[in-house]
């Protein structure tokens, strides 16, 4: 079993899997490209990050950078949905672990979840290929209940306005 419990575990456990989907696809990551995978600016980075970083700057653009990182994590989810379930529990327990603090990785992991804005984000991830997130079983029960119950209710209405027998009307 993974152990995950500290910030620092979880983002080498998710940066392993990236760069060993990179190699797998024959995707050449640099070596600041591979570094900035774990720049934050408040949480555990590597020591040398801000010249790592001003290096990134200089030298590469951000947008192909993110789109790069999101497709090898699309990638990876496709791969992996498969035949690891542990492995796609552990990707989500470093994820959340993640979410507790401010990190770049975490930017590129969104892109690669088409984030959602956050009007449908209560509505399950219809994607098969991207790893559930927590509660999405519970919300598709509950709106599958909920649309149920608007037909009943519904039902009950049209019974109400036009009496028991309205399914004859105007025949």
């Amino acid at each position: 079993m993974i152990t995950l419990d500290t910030v620092r575990e979880a983002k080498e456990f998710l940066v392993g899997r990236i760069v060993a989907e990179a190699k797998q696809e024959g995707i050449l990551l640099s070596d600041i490209e591979r570094k900035m995978l774990y720049f934050s600016e408040t949480d555990w980075t590597l020591p040398d990050i801000l010249k790592v970083n001003e290096e990134f700057e200089r030298n590469y653009n951000q947008d192909e950078y993110e789109a790069k990182i999101a497709g090898l994590i699309r990638s990876f989810w496709k791969s992996t949905q498969a035949d690891n379930e542990e492995e796609l529990e552990a990707w989500a327990k470093a994820e959340s672990k993640l979410r507790e603090g401010d990190h770049y990785l975490l930017v590129m992991i969104d892109a690669a979840t088409h984030s959602r804005s956050r009007y449908s984000r209560w509505l399950p991830s219809m994607d098969s290929t991207l790893p559930r997130e927590p509660g999405d079983k519970l919300r598709l029960w509950l709106i599958a209940l909920a649309v149920l119950f608007g037909c009943f209710v519904i039902k009950a209405l049209f019974d109400w306005a036009f009496g028991p027998n309205w399914n004859h009307f105007g025949k």
